[in-house]
C-alpha cells in the first residue's frame, strides 16, 4: 500500500561530523526560535505551498528538526518513521484524505521532537532512570509543543501532538471524561506510539507478538485508547498486513532529508535543553517577536493565567489583553509595564507584579524580560518568565521533595499508597455520584517469596526485582489505569471503568507477564507474583474496598500462590463471619480520629506543618507547643459543601505526644521519634457522614506524607 512519507531511511543518517559546541546566552538561545519562526513564516509567504507541505509546516524547518533529532538520537527518529507510516495506514483506513493525512503524518513524526534536549546521562541511561530523571523526561512532550509553536506548524498538528499523550477517557488528569472532545488524530497518533512501542525490544523485555499487542490495545479500548482506532489497526493489519519497520517507499511530499552541519544541529540542541531549565524551574513562559506577536505561549502560562494557546498565538501583546498591577492591585501604566520598558531600554527586568487571569483572578509572579538581540544588538522580540510568588517560599528543592514525597515512591516512581487514595477518593465519588455508571475495580498484588529473595540474593537485588516488576506493571496496563507501590512488595493497580471479570483477566495476564520477565539479578531464575481483586460497591469507603482487595490476596497466597482470587463483600463476610464492612468507625460520625507515628528532624516540625498549609491553601487557626489547629477548604453559599475536597472545609486538630529521641549524630539529636494525633471535624453543612470521613481520611492521608508517611490504614 502506498503511504505518504516524509523521510526515507537512504536519506537519515547518523554520521554528522563532530564539530566543536559553543555555548550560548540566554537572549541567543531564544532568539534561535524566532529564527525558527521567521523560517516557516517566510514559506508560508511564498506561493509555493510545497515550501510549507499546503500550509502545515515549512519544509526547511522540518528537515532542522528531524536532523537534529537524528543527530541525537537516531533510534528515536526510527521509532518516529514507524508511528508515522502506521498512523498514516489507520488513517487511510478510516478514509483520511489530503492534507489531514500531511498534518498527521507531521504530527507522528514530531511527536517525540521535545527528546532532543534531554541530557546523554538521561536519554541514552543503560537503567532504570530514578524519580528526578523521570520527572525531567516527561518534560519532552509539553518542550516539543513549544517548539511546534515557534515552528508555526499548523494548528491541528500541535492540537494532536498536545492529545498525543493524554488518556481517551482523560483518566490521567483526574478521571475528567474526554471521549468524542479529542481529536481522532490524536487517537490514532496514541495507537500508533503504543503499537511500535510494544514491538520493539526494550532493556527491560522482549518485542511483543501482534497478537499479544492487539490483546493488550483491545484490553485498553474505551480508556487509554478509542475503541474504534484499535479496531480499524486490526482490520487494517489483517486486509493490507503492516508495513514492515524501516522498509523504504516514495515520498509523496517530495521531501528527502539532507545530512545537515553538525554545528546547526548543535544550535538546535542548545534552545531544546534550554527549555528544559524553563519548563522545570519556571511556572510559565511565552515570547513575542518585534511586532509583539505570540510566538510561543506554553502549556505552564496557560494554566497560570487561563488563556488557551491557540486563542493567543499570533495575537499582538498589549497590557489591556494580560493587565499588570503593582503589590497593592494598583494597574500599572503602559510606562511601568516590564515589557514596554524592555522594549524602551533593551535591557532585562526582573519585577514583582501582579497579573489578572482571564477568569479575572489575581495571580503574584515574579516576572523576567529579557530582550531578543541579534548581533548587532537590534531587538528581535522578548521573553517574559514567570514564577508563580505562591510556591517561591520554599527553595526549588524543596517543593520538588515534598511534590515527589506526595505522590510517588522513592524507590519505583510509580504512585505511592498516599496519591493511590487520592485518586480512589476521585473515583469512588464519581462512582457514589454516577451509580449507574461503569464500576472501577482494584487489583492487589505482592511478590512470591520476596524474603527469600533478599535472603539468597541481597537487599539490594531485591530493590532492583521492586523496580523491575513496578516497571513491567506500568507497561503492562494500558488502559488508564494507575499502579502504585503500596508498601513493602505488594503493589496495587486501580483499573477505572473495570468490572469484576475484566479485572480478574488483567491481573492474570499481569501475573502471566511478570512471570515470564527477566528481572535484573536474578539470572535465569523466575519471579511469581499473587494476585487479589476486588470491584468496588455501594457504601465500599476506600479502606473497605481496599481490604477486600487484600483478603483475597490473602487467599491467593494461601491456596498456593502465583494466582489470582478475587472477593466481594458478601463472599469476605461468609468467609471471615465479619460484620458489615462499612460499619463507622467512631461513635460521634462527624468526628474522625486518627494516630500516627513520624521520624522527623528536631527543628523540622513546624516546617513540614507549614508546608501542607502552604500548599493546601489552609489557615492556622492555633499554634502551641502540644497541639496546632488547621482549617482547610471553603464552604459555598450557606455553609453547604461542594462536590470536590476544596469545596468541603474541615477543622484538623494536630497533636504530638510521646516524642523520643530516634537518633543522634555527633552528640546531637538529629531525629525525633513523634506520635501524632489528628482530630477531623467538618465545617459547615455536612448531609452524608460518610462523605464526611471519607474527605477526613484525604486530608489525613495528605498531611502523613509530608511527615514522609505512607498513607493507608492507620491504627
Amino acid at each position: 500500500m502506498a503511504m505518504g512519507r516524509l523521510i526515507s531511511d537512504e536519506t537519515v543518517t547518523a554520521d554528522l561530523p563532530v564539530q566543536s559546541r559553543h555555548p550560548m546566552d540566554t537572549s541567543g538561545i531564544l532568539l534561535g526560535l524566532l529564527s525558527l519562526s521567521r523560517t516557516a513564516e517566510e514559506a508560508d509567504h511564498n506561493s509555493n505551498t510545497e515550501e510549507t507541505l499546503g500550509g502545515v509546516i515549512s519544509k526547511a524547518v522540518l528537515r532542522r528538526l528531524l536532523s537534529a533529532l537524528n543527530f541525537r538520537d537516531p533510534n528515536t527518529v526510527r521509532h518516529s518513521r514507524n508511528v508515522a507510516m502506521l498512523s498514516i495506514g489507520m488513517a487511510q483506513y478510516l478514509g483520511w484524505e489530503g492534507q489531514h493525512l500531511k498534518m498527521l503524518e507531521v504530527a507522528a513524526l514530531l511527536h517525540d521532537i521535545g527528546k532532543i534536549g534531554v541530557p546523554d546521562n538521561i536519554l541514552f541511561k543503560p537503567g532504570n532512570l530514578n524519580p528526578d530523571e523521570n520527572e525531567l523526561m516527561a518534560l519532552h512532550h509539553n518542550i516539543g509543543v513549544d517548539v511546534l509553536q515557534a515552528c508555526r506548524a499548523h494548528k491541528e498538528v500541535l492540537e494532536v501532538v498536545s492529545q498525543s499523550n493524554t488518556y481517551f477517557n482523560g483518566a490521567d488528569g483526574g478521571y475528567q471524561t474526554i471521549g468524542s472532545e479529542m481529536h481522532q488524530g490524536a487517537r490514532i497518533l496514541a495507537v500508533a506510539d503504543a503499537y511500535d512501542a510494544l514491538s520493539t525490544d526494550q532493556v527491560y523485555r522482549p518485542a511483543k507478538p501482534h497478537s499479544e499487542i492487539m490483546k493488550i490495545l483491545d484490553d485498553s479500548s474505551g480508556t487509554q485508547f478509542d475503541g474504534n482506532v484499535v479496531a480499524a489497526l486490526a482490520r487494517w493489519s489483517q486486509s493490507h498486513g503492516l508495513p514492515s519497520p524501516g522498509s523504504s517507499t516514495d515520498t509523496a511530499s517530495g521531501i528527502s532529508l539532507m545530512t545537515q552541519e553538525a554545528i546547526e544541529a548543535s544550535s538546535l540542541c542548545h534552545i531544546f535543553s534550554y527549555l528544559y531549565v524553563l519548563e522545570s524551574l519556571y511556572d510559565g513562559f511565552y515570547v513575542v517577536d518585534s511586532d509583539l506577536r505570540f510566538n510561543v505561549w506554553n502549556r505552564g502560562t496557560e494554566r497560570l493565567l487561563g488563556y488557551k494557546t491557540q486563542d493567543m498565538l499570533d495575537q499582538i501583546w498589549t497590557s489591556r489583553l494580560i493587565p499588570y498591577a503593582d503589590e497593592r492591585r494598583n494597574a500599572l501604566p503602559d510606562n511601568e509595564c516590564p515589557m514596554n520598558i524592555v522594549l524602551e531600554q533593551g535591557a532585562p527586568l526582573t519585577r514583582d507584579v501582579q497579573i489578572q487571569r482571564k477568569d479575572g483572578e489575581w495571580v503574584e509572579v515574579e516576572l523576567q524580560s529579557l530582550p531578543l538581540l541579534d548581533i548587532n544588538g537590534d531587538l528581535q522580540g522578548v521573553a517574559e518568565i514567570f514564577r508563580d510568588k505562591a510556591r517561591t517560599s520554599k527553595k526549588p528543592g524543596e517543593y520538588r521533595e515534598l511534590k515527589l514525597a506526595a505522590s510517588r515512591d522513592a524507590l519505583t516512581s510509580v504512585a505511592n499508597r498516599g496519591e493511590l487514595e487520592t485518586q480512589l477518593g476521585v473515583a469512588l465519588n464519581e462512582f457514589n455520584e454516577y451509580p449507574d455508571g461503569e464500576p472501577f475495580s482494584v487489583i492487589f498484588s505482592d511478590v512470591d517469596y520476596f524474603k527469600s529473595i533478599n535472603d539468597n540474593y541481597g537487599h539490594g537485588v531485591g530493590d532492583h526485582v521492586l523496580i523491575g516488576i513496578a516497571k513491567l506493571l506500568q507497561h503492562e496496563t494500558y488502559s488508564g489505569e494507575l499502579v502504585a507501590r503500596y508498601g513493602g512488595e505488594e503493589f496495587v493497580v486501580l483499573c477505572p471503568a473495570t468490572d469484576l471479570r475484566s479485572a480478574i483477566e488483567r491481573a492474570e495476564r499481569l501475573r502471566h507477564s511478570i512471570g515470564r520477565a527477566t528481572l535484573e539479578g536474578m539470572g535465569n531464575k523466575k519471579v511469581t507474583s499473587s494476585f487479589g481483586v476486588a470491584q468496588v460497591e455501594q457504601g465500599d469507603s476506600i479502606e473497605s474496598l481496599l481490604r477486600r482487595a487484600d483478603k483475597a490476596l490473602y487467599f491467593a497466597k494461601e491456596t498456593g500462590r502465583n494466582r489470582t482470587c478475587s472477593l466481594t463483600s458478601n463472599e469476605l463476610r461468609e468467609h471471615d463471619g465479619l460484620p458489615d464492612p462499612h460499619a463507622g468507625e467512631s461513635a460521634d460520625p462527624f468526628l474522625f480520629t486518627k494516630k500516627f507515628t513520624a521520624f522527623t528532624g528536631a527543628d523540622m516540625l513546624v516546617h513540614k506543618l507549614s508546608g501542607f498549609v502552604h500548599d493546601h491553601k489552609a489557615k492556622l487557626v492555633e499554634v502551641t507547643q502540644q497541639h496546632v489547629i488547621i482549617k482547610t477548604g471553603r464552604s459555598g453559599l450557606f455553609g453547604s459543601w461542594g462536590k470536590r475536597d476544596d469545596q468541603r472545609p474541615v477543622e484538623m486538630e494536630v497533636g504530638f505526644e510521646d516524642m523520643q529521641e530516634a537518633s543522634r549524630r555527633q552528640g546531637r539529636t538529629v531525629a525525633m521519634q513523634v506520635s501524632i494525633t489528628v482530630r477531623v471535624r467538618p465545617i459547615g453543612r455536612v448531609k452524608q457522614a460518610d462523605v464526611f470521613q471519607d474527605r477526613a481520611r484525604r486530608a489525613i492521608n495528605a498531611l502523613r506524607s509530608y511527615f514522609g508517611v505512607n498513607s493507608g490504614m492507620t491504627h
